[in-house]
């Protein structure tokens, strides 16, 4: 008996043809944020990474971009670009922001990056920089995103401090050394109005250095190696402090809220010097250390309120700012037995400093962003239960 196609079949069609248009418009509906199947975040087993899979188009793994959390909204949220060394998904250099919502595991894109040219990009008078529609430029964040529940905003202290690279190609709409005089600057951004607000105080220089959320204090910490800040929201001021570890870059700070101490890890070159802040007194520590771990340059580290314990994803290799094997090693920090822990597990990968990873404290896991080798330069989430 011959196959005779249906009056609905174009004339010439295999049944092979219909199955893969069928599985191309499945795929299609996927991409386009039709239901997927759910991922039981439940089920998670603990003591080991696990592969989360996501929906949409992900963001793109900025090597300079930072993230923060916001728990109790469900959602992560990415900003930060690689500017003068953007990578092809940027489109040149990028000052959108992305999303990722933890219920639904669906990436969003905010809007559009502001094209870069001498209409949109403003430099106003002090050294401040904004686009047209009131956004930050392009810039590198590293460690300088953060979320506020107080305010319920995601917060960027943060400026394009690598205009100075070659200037004259990537701005011609300028002229002189204008890229010499920019100024710190603190950004609000309101994910429910989708809209960024410039505060009016005065930003310390957090560029490549390192900012966290006291959540006992209830007030955002920075620090730059050599002096801390303090951010008074009632006062609209970042008050200073004479407290310093050790000068340096690519900085990375958690709040440990077992012990009500900052905890801050890495350098530029590598560090595995482990650094304790007390808030009251103003001072850092250098904390005496049971055990060891791998040296850090932007370390991909966050703090489980939980437990109290700090997670550490190191790269197994010899340079940390930049790993191109994607080798990994898990390591737990104990904060009350000041004690490091080095997990005989399978870790995910992890290609040199990492800005990205995260602590969501409602499903109660860690959560690491970072290319793969399947993803195209695009982000894949693994996700880690300590207990």
């Amino acid at each position: 008996m011959s196959y005779r196609p249906s009056s609905n079949i174009p004339p010439g069609w295999g049944l092979h043809r219909l199955f893969w248009l069928v599985l191309s418009l499945v795929a299609i509906l996927c991409a386009s944020g039709a239901p997927a199947q759910e991922f039981d975040w439940d089920a998670l087993p603990a003591g080991r990474w696990v592969r989360v899979p996501t929906r949409g188009t992900p963001a793109p793994k900025v090597f300079h971009g930072g993230a923060a959390i916001a728990p109790e909204r469900n959602e992560v949220y990415f900003f930060g670009s690689d500017t003068h060394a953007p990578t092809p998904l940027e489109n040149g250099e990028s000052n959108a922001l992305w999303r990722l919502n933890l219920e639904t595991l669906a990436w969003s894109l905010d809007y559009e990056a502001d094209p870069k040219n001498a209409s949109t990009y403003l430099l106003l008078e002090g050294g401040v920089t904004e686009t047209v529609s009131g956004r930050p430029w392009a810039m590198h964040t590293f460690d300088a995103v953060e979320w506020d529940p107080e305010a319920e905003r995601l917060v960027v202290v943060s400026f394009p401090a690598h205009t100075r690279f070659r200037p004259q190609e990537r701005f011609p709409f300028f002229r002189g050394d204008w890229y010499k005089r920019l100024q710190p600057l603190h950004w609000e951004y309101d994910p429910e109005t989708k809209r960024w607000r410039r505060l009016q105080v005065n930003a310390p220089n957090l560029f490549a250095k390192a900012l966290c959320w006291d959540s006992d204090r209830r007030q955002l910490i920075g620090h730059d190696g050599e002096r801390t800040w303090h951010f008074d929201r009632a006062a609209g001021r970042w008050h200073g402090y004479d407290a310093p570890t050790d000068p340096g870059w690519h900085l990375v700070m958690v709040y440990a809220t077992h012990i009500r101490r900052a905890l801050l890890l890495g350098k530029n070159g590598g560090s595995d010097v482990l650094w304790a802040y007390d808030p009251e007194a103003h001072a850092w520590s250098r904390v005496k250390v049971q055990g060891s771990c791998l040296p850090a340059n932007g370390a991909a580290i966050a703090y489980d309120t939980r437990n109290g314990v700090m997670l550490y994803l190191a790269n197994d290799y010899e340079d940390q700012y930049h790993n191109p094997t994607g080798r990994a090693v898990t390591f737990l920090y104990h904060a009350k037995a000041r004690k490091w822990e080095r997990l005989e597990i399978e870790s995910p990968e992890l290609y040199g400093m990492n800005y990205l990873m995260q602590y969501d404290s409602v499903r109660n896991v860690f959560l690491h962003f970072e290319k793969s080798r399947t993803s195209g330069d695009r982000i894949t989430v693994w996700a880690f239960r300590y207990r």
